[in-house]
This record gives C-alpha cells, structure tokens and sequence, in this order.
C-alpha cells in the first residue's frame, strides 16, 4: 500500500484500540531484534519497508508524517535511509507470534489485579475476563463506577448502604457479605484453645484471660524456654530455678542499667574535657607562635594574651550549654557539682599555663635585650677603634702643617743666624775632617 493509504489505516488502528501496549510492565525477557528500532519497544502491529527494515505501524506513521515533504512520494527509511513509496503489512507470521508471547502484567494492576498473561491476550483480558475493569453501575440512577467482579447477577447498586442485622450497623452492599462473616463484632466464634462460644467484639479479652492458652514463663526474658498453659503457670513457677534467680537478674540487670548510665555520663564529661584540651592545646599553639613573632619584632604579646583569654571564654561557655542538652543523669545535682568542679580544674590549668607562658616570653625578651646591649657595645667600642686609629693618622699631618706655617714668615730675618748655625756646625766637622785627612795631604808650614 502507498503512503496515504498506510497513514489512513493506522489513524483508524489508533481510534480502536483501547490499551497501549508500549505502556505495559514487561515480565518476561525479548530477543533484541523484536525491538522497534523508533521506540525501543517490542513491535506493535509491525509493518515492513521495501528495504526489509520492520518498524511499529504507528512509529513508522508518526515518522512519515514528521520527515515526508509535502510534495513527495517518498519518504526515506528511518534505519537506512533508503527511500520507499510503500508499506508492506506482511511480515513474518513468527515475528508476530515472539512478540505477542511475551508475559506482561495486566494493565488494571493499579486496581488490585495481579495477572500476568501473554501480551497477545491483553486485549481479550481486559474486555471479558478481567475482574478489576471499571463498568458503570447497574443502576440508572447510579453514577458511580463499579469493579466487574462486584456486580452480582440481581444487577443491584453495591453502592448502597444495607444495615447488619446483627450489629445494626450500616455497611456497602458490596461488602456485607465480608462484614458477616468476617468483620462482625457481634457475631459468635469460638475460642480455639478453650472452644468457649464468645462473639468477636469480646475474643480478644477472652483470649488474654482464657486459661488454655498457652503463655510464656515469666522467666522467659532471662532465657527459660517453657510455653505452659495459663492454669499450669503458677505451679511451674513454683519448680522454675530461672523464677528463682529472678530478684538476682533483676537487680544484675538495674545494675547494669547503672552502670551503662554512669558510663554514658563518663563518656559525656570525657568529650567534654577532649574538647577542652583540644582547644587548649590550639589555644597554646598560636601564643607560641605570636610571642615567637613578637620577639623577632620587640613587640610585647598582648594580642596573643587576649586571644588566649577570648579562647578560654569559649571553651567554657559552649560546652556546658552544648552538653545540658543531652544530658542523661538522674541527679542533675550531683551532675552540675561534678561539670563545676571540672570545669574549675580547667580554670586553674589554664591559669597554670598562661602564668608558665608569661615566663617564658618575658625570659626571652630579657635575653633578646641581652644580646642587643651586648651588640650595640660591640659596635661602640668598633667605632671608637676606628675613630682613634683615624685620629693617629691625622696627628703627623696637622703637626707638619702647623710647623711649616710658623716657619715661612721668619725666613727672612732668620737667615743670617741660620747660616751662623749652620756654618757653627759645620766648623768642627770640618777641623776633623782636616784632622783626620791622611799624611800626605797634609803641607808643613
């Protein structure tokens, strides 16, 4: 069949039918080739292309009305993309057959039917044979919808209410026949340890005091394993060595309880002071390494003191407000005495380390002073080496200027004597040279 054609018949296809079997809860597992390759699906009323490609008739009509120009015959295959002008409604009989045998769950589960059934016998379940399909009320004068295996062969309306002619009470038609034989606080039954006739309103009482039931030890929670008759309890009671030891484990047991309690309050207190360290240990760190910085810089550490107290402040005012909220104890008392005087410890140890701390930065500013005076005398006693050793340089040279000019205005007037002088002291150099000449140098006179 051409284009047109297939189109049409798959718009009647779809007004007709009433279930979607794409919508269905698959139960059974299916080969990978019975899958639509347009909606992943098993295939639905499968057409087949002129390229042997087999597609869902109602994917293969929404795919032709999407991708086909308007003024084309042809519309191309949307697996090979080959062109095709006809649909083939022929396909393997046993393709058919696959895909209709896959086990499916009726699709009125939701209304309480639990069928799984083939897919191929969906259609005929719903219509004839399943008992949760919705039809209209038998009654004209009904609008509500009723379930088909509730509308019994007289066609009444189960949406009346009938009154019980044992309880007087008012129930739907549709479940008077359970509330009678089932629901009915009046109604007789019969106590299937003692066989006493008692109505239903009043089993449950009966069978609390019944004396044939068969109830456990009163030891049973500290491991006694006897189930006896309610009547025959007191006297193995009596011969029970569990009943016997029970003061024992009970007051083993409130021991316990005890001890489990003390413990949950140790644990608190023990998180407590965890906590505590923890930040006074972060607390003493970062002093450290404040009065470490502070020392390099000469600069006192009060920043890391006030830090120190601001972290000391939180750590004993979060905790107590933390952990009031959990506490367990059954002395609050005792238990506020005890948070008080630990708290108190932390106090003192704290007071402890900041006074230690102190100590310390005050001994290292006092040896980092120290070692600055002694620098700082190093560097005078350098300076006054230099300054000497300058001066000694600069004497011989202010001594020569001074002289050479006390010398140049007295040349002049001077010169006779200095040449008196000088030829003074030359007179017995000379006489001596005369004196000690050699013998013949010497002429008699």
């Amino acid at each position: 069949m051409n284009l047109q054609d297939f189109i049409a018949m798959e718009e009647s296809r779809e007004r007709d039918e009433l279930i979607d079997l794409r919508s269905l809860d698959l139960v059974s597992e299916y080969d990978s080739h019975l899958m639509c390759p347009i909606c992943h699906c098993p295939f639905v009323a499968p057409v087949r292309l002129q390229c042997d490609h087999v597609f869902c008739g109602s994917c293969l009509s929404s795919a032709i009305n999407t991708f086909r120009s308007a003024d084309s015959d042809e519309f191309p295959c949307p697996s090979c993309r080959n062109p095709t002008q006809k649909v083939s409604a022929s396909v393997p009989r046993l393709l058919i057959n696959m895909c209709d045998e896959i086990r499916v769950r009726c699709p009125l589960i939701t209304e309480g039917c639990q069928e799984i059934i083939p897919r191929g016998h969906v259609q005929s379940h719903v219509e004839k044979y399943c008992g949760y399909r919705l039809l209209p009320c038998p009654d004209n004068s009904c609008d509500q919808m009723t379930r088909s295996k509730d509308v019994g062969m007289d066609q009444k309306c189960i949406h009346k209410a009938r009154r019980c002619a044992h309880c007087e009470e008012d129930v739907l038609e549709h479940e008077y026949e359970e509330h009678e034989k089932e629901l009915c606080p009046v109604l007789e039954v019969t106590c299937a340890d003692c066989e006493t006739v008692v109505t239903r309103r009043a089993l449950q009482e009966h069978i609390e005091s019944c004396p044939e039931v068969a109830i456990p030890c009163s030891a049973s929670k500290y491991a006694c394993p006897a189930k006896i008759r309610r009547a025959d309890i007191a006297a193995h009671e009596q011969s029970c060595p569990i009943v016997a030891m029970g003061p024992y484990f009970e007051a083993q047991d409130a021991r316990l309880k005890s001890l489990e309690s003390s413990m949950r309050h140790l644990q608190q207190r023990n998180e407590i002071f965890e906590d505590g360290l923890a930040n006074l240990r972060s607390t003493l760190v970062e002093s450290t390494r404040l009065g470490a910085s502070s020392h390099g810089s000469g600069q006192p550490t009060q920043s890391g003191r006030e830090q120190q107290s601001s972290a000391r402040v939180d750590v004993h005012t979060d905790d107590p407000a933390d952990l009031s909220a959990s506490v367990f104890s059954s002395n609050a008392t005792t238990y506020l005495l005890s948070l008080h005087e630990s708290l108190r410890e932390e106090v003192s140890q704290l007071s402890h380390a900041i006074t230690d701390l102190d100590a310390r930065a005050s001994m290292a500013i006092m040896n980092e002073c120290m070692r600055i005076k002694e620098d700082i005398a190093h560097t005078n006693a350098a300076v006054n080496s230099v300054r000497m050793q300058v001066q000694w340089l600069m004497n011989p040279r202010l001594h020569q200027g001074t002289r050479g000019g006390a010398v140049r205005p007295n040349s002049t007037e001077s010169e006779g004597t200095r040449t008196t002088m000088a030829s003074s002291a030359a007179g017995p150099s000379h006489a001596a040279g005369q004196s000690l000449g050699p013998p013949s140098a010497q002429t008699p006179q």
